[in-house]
């Protein structure tokens, strides 16, 4: 029985020493590990890695985490080895707190509570990076709560010598430090920070590069003096159409706080910032998708002062420059909203100052600005000048000046991709516009091109005192001496919609004045205009001049064939609208036109070579005319009209006047609006010749392809003398008696004149005239006045005429040629 017993007991005993054995071992490990580490990790680092490492009080708990080391020099064995990344340097003081050995050993966790770095000095240069294609980037997990360098002087460079980062005097303690694993988000955030640095150098990318002579923050503030963001290629290794270069003398920003999901700023301040941007000529760039920013930043205010900016072709010549602005902005938002919006921000107030802006258009244009202020809702520009640099033959060049242009109230706004123009007002002040009239118009097809989506609305829009000119080939073709524009509030409006009209803006209500407008009206003629004002639909023009530019004997030089000369005064145009538009689809619908005090002569030299063109009559005229038409209502008053005609062998020029000449026209129109009268009327009634009471009605329908027309006239207490005026030179007769009336009641198209004339006169007497001396044929004479019935005796009879019309010759002269035929059957 006692046998037994024994044996189990034995196994028992041998189970508890080996268990204690075990837990001896496990209990004594971690301590002879922390011993043989303290002892021989130097050691092991220097025989089993390709670095040289020395150091002086090491000390490793395994137990609470707690690394120390004083005086660490590492460097590599080989420094001609370019595979190896190389480490030289010294660091004065190493501790490391709380740091998970097991978990780093067997988890490739490598977390801390603190760690101390003091005085450190260290150059390393990165080895070349090894072809990793097929292999999976894993993300180190290594986290710190809280790290403090003191004193160091760290010097980072790639394995092209480049450098990634250098810094000099370098003093960095976060607090607790916490990482982001989303790429959408801040990557470190911190709770509490001291950076200071000097001469330091950050290479952000391949691209890239970050200087400052010296960085500090401290208690939520930051300050960098000599920050510069320096391009560090070539212009044609960027994937990008432009290059930056930016710099400030400082940079400080106050009471920021960062954390994984915002950064939170109260004040941005940059001094004397300086952008250089480089165009790299590429018109297309490739674009990466990135992910979705999920990231809020709100700025109290930035302000940039002193600045410049300089824009540069690829060339290296100038297209923008600012030599000095400043500008500040309030309450800015920047968040995964606004980022999908045209302008990636918003803010609430600005106030932007900039002197000495230069902008090229392209080659022949320049903008300059002196100055331009922007405060909060209102803008102010100074000395505005669209410049031009070069010359063109097919391209129209501006020069404009203007002393000074205010836009108040301005609320301008994007809502997602849609642009909202809100303007209570812009005033322009003492514009002088010039044009420069190219030769040749290129004409180029323009891609289809989708419509912005944009609102406009502007209350008021004044121009004040301006002036303009327009020059071709040299020679100044238009010129205004003085014109205002005034649109009155909230009147003009705009959007995709109407941009796609003939007009891209609606006016209610405007008031447009100009003073002395000088116009060449082509070969031969300038127009004038002492007056103009357009308010509304009326439209008053005051003392309009259509005058030849040459003599009636130059002008007879210049013309080819057969001429009239016009010369054409008014006192004052009064034009009533209706409905006109201007544009690729032009319509004249106008109510009534109003002139007053006309001058018109119309000279006609018989002595260049007849014009042999066909003569179309007023009906066809009208109907060839592209653009719908219709004037419901021109009145003439208190005119003048003469007409002129030398004959080659005429002693005098034959006359023609109609004085104290007062007509209504009714319904001017082209039968292109439909549902509008197409029958003219013209009833006129004048002075012929100054002294005799005429009253004429004239109808025709424009659209009558035959051009029908009816005319009736009443010629009362007509002088012989005047008569004479017009048939001496061509007929080479005068007349002598008394007309007490010539009436004609006349039909006819653009065939010939017909109908019934009437001539009641008394005591005339025919004289013929030698054709070349102008004296008295008195043989021909007396034999011709024994045929010719001297008087009409009661109430003459009518006599029936009809003549076939020439159609080289015009409608006026057709009717003269009819009343020339009735005047024959009465007097032979």
């Amino acid at each position: 029985m006692i046998e037994k017993t024994t044996k189990p007991s034995k196994l028992k005993k041998t189970l508890i020493i080996i268990g204690s054995i075990i837990f001896l071992l496990l209990l004594i490990f971690p301590f002879a590990l922390d011993f043989y580490l303290k002892r021989k990790l130097p050691d092991l680092i220097n025989d089993k890695t390709a670095y040289n490492l020395k150091l002086d009080d090491f000390n490793l708990s395994l137990f609470s985490g707690d690394l120390t080391a004083n005086n660490i020099f590492i460097n590599n064995k080989n420094v001609k080895d370019s595979t190896v990344t190389q480490i030289n340097g010294t660091v004065k003081e190493l501790k490391i707190e709380d740091f998970s050995v097991w978990k780093a050993v067997f988890g490739k966790t490598y977390k801390a509570q603190d760690m101390v770095l003091g005085d450190p000095n260290i150059v390393i240069v990165f080895a070349p990076k090894k072809d990793k294609k097929n292999k999976k980037k894993k993300r180190l997990d290594i986290a710190l709560e809280n790290i403090i360098v003191s004193n160091g002087n760290v010097k980072i460079l790639n394995s092209y010598k480049k450098s990634l980062f250098n810094g000099q005097n370098v003093n960095i303690k976060l607090t607790d430090i916490q990482q982001s694993e989303d790429d959408s988000k801040i990557p470190i955030a911190f709770k509490e920070f001291k950076i200071d640095a000097q001469n330091v150098i950050i290479t952000a990318n391949d691209f890239y590069q970050i200087n400052a002579e010296k960085i500090s923050a401290k208690n939520k503030t930051l300050e960098i003096l000599g920050f510069h963001l320096n391009p560090i290629q070539g212009a044609k290794n960027y994937n990008a159409k432009n290059i930056f270069d930016f710099a400030s003398e400082e940079l400080s920003a106050k009471n920021f706080v960062i954390n994984q999901d915002s950064l939170i700023v109260d004040e941005i301040d940059f001094v004397k910032p300086d952008l250089k941007v480089t165009s790299t000529g590429k018109k297309s760039v490739k674009t990466n998708n990135k992910k979705e920013i999920d990231l809020k930043i709100g700025l109290k205010n930035i302000n940039f002062s002193q600045g410049k900016i300089l824009v540069l072709q690829s060339n290296l010549q100038k297209t923008a420059s600012i030599d000095n602005f400043n500008f500040k902005l309030s309450d800015i938002v920047f968040d995964k909203k606004t980022v999908k919006e045209k302008i990636p921000f918003r803010f609430t107030n600005h106030n932007i100052e900039a002197e000495n802006i230069y902008f090229k258009a392209d080659q022949f244009q320049a903008l300059k600005i002196e100055k331009i202020k922007s405060e909060n809702q209102d803008i102010a520009i100074d000395k505005f000048q669209l410049i031009p640099i070069g010359k063109s033959n097919y391209k129209d060049i501006l020069d404009i000046k203007t002393d000074k242009i205010l836009i108040t109230k301005n609320q301008s706004k994007y809502i997602g991709q849609k642009l909202i123009l809100n303007f209570t007002g812009i005033d322009v002040v003492n514009p002088k516009i010039k044009i420069y009239s190219s030769k040749n118009k290129s004409i180029k097809k323009k891609k289809a091109e989708t419509t912005p989506d944009f609102q406009a609305l502007i209350g008021k829009f004044n121009i004040i005192n301006g002036q303009f000119r327009q020059y071709s080939d040299g020679k100044e073709k238009l010129s205004v001496a003085k014109f205002d524009v005034n649109v009155n509030l909230n009147q003009i409006k705009s959007d995709k919609n109407i941009l796609k009209q003939d007009i891209p803006f609606e006016i209610k209500s405007r008031l447009i004045t100009a003073k002395n407008i000088n116009l060449d009206a082509g070969k031969h003629y300038r127009l004038k205009v002492a007056s103009f004002k357009n308010h509304g639909k009326q439209t008053d023009l005051q003392n309009f001049e259509f005058l030849p530019k040459y003599s009636r004997k130059a002008f007879s030089k210049v013309i080819a064939k057969e001429e009239d000369l016009y010369t054409i005064r008014t006192k004052h145009i009064a034009i009533t609208d209706r409905d006109s538009r201007i544009g690729k689809n032009t319509v004249i619908n106008l109510d009534k036109i109003i002139i007053t005090h006309l001058d018109c002569n119309i000279y006609h030299d018989l002595a260049p070579p007849d014009d042999n063109a066909v003569r179309y009559l007023f009906s066809k005229k009208l109907r060839d005319i592209k653009f719908p038409l219709f004037v419901n209502k021109i009145q003439i008053r208190n005119s003048d009209l003469t007409y002129e005609e030398d004959a080659e062998n005429a002693n005098k020029p034959g006359k023609l006047t109609f004085d104290d000449f007062n007509a209504t026209i009714k319904n001017v129109n082209n039968t292109k609006i439909k549902g509008l009268p197409t029958l003219i009327t013209v009833d006129s009634d004048f002075k012929f010749y100054g002294t005799a009471p005429t009253t004429v009605t004239w109808k025709f329908d424009v659209k009558d392809l035959d051009d029908k027309f009816t005319i009736v006239g009443n010629i009362q207490k007509l002088s012989a003398d005047n008569v004479n005026l017009f048939v001496r030179p061509y007929l080479n007769v005068t007349l002598d008696g008394k007309i007490d009336y010539v009436k004609f009641d006349y039909y006819g198209s653009n065939a010939g004149i017909a109908g019934k004339f009437y001539f009641k006169y008394k005591d005339m007497y025919v004289n013929f005239l030698n054709k070349k001396n102008g004296k008295e044929r008195k043989i021909l004479t007396t034999v011709a006045n024994w045929f010719v019935r001297n008087e009409s005796t009661g109430e003459p009879e009518h006599v029936n005429i009809e003549k076939k019309r020439d159609p080289e010759r015009s409608f006026f002269n057709m009717l003269w040629q009819g009343i020339m035929e009735g005047l024959k059957k009465y007097v032979i």
